[in-house]
């Protein structure tokens, strides 16, 4: 099993947390954009960035590094002021 690339949450932007966040809870492409108010574009960069900084290849494994490396509270579930 690969150990993340990063060690602590700094290393990911606050946009990216939010992003992984919405991760953690399932949430689509679409749903994160509305949710953050961005455009599905946006989404998916920041996806990528989070995956090549975790070294991740897809959505899930992105997750469980995160979770495994201290990235994410296992709990984590933003609110809508975390986005205004």
């Amino acid at each position: 099993m690969q150990e993340p690339q990063i060690t602590t949450s700094e290393e990911l932007t606050g946009r990216q947390r939010q992003v992984l966040e919405l991760l953690v809870l399932g949430d689509s492409n679409r749903e994160i954009a509305e949710k953050m108010f961005v455009c599905e574009d946006t989404v998916k960069y920041h996806l990528k960035h989070i995956y090549e900084k975790l070294g991740a290849r897809r959505r899930t494994q992105a997750v469980r590094m995160a979770r495994q490396g201290g990235l994410l509270a296992m709990s984590a579930k933003p609110t809508m002021t975390d986005y205004e």
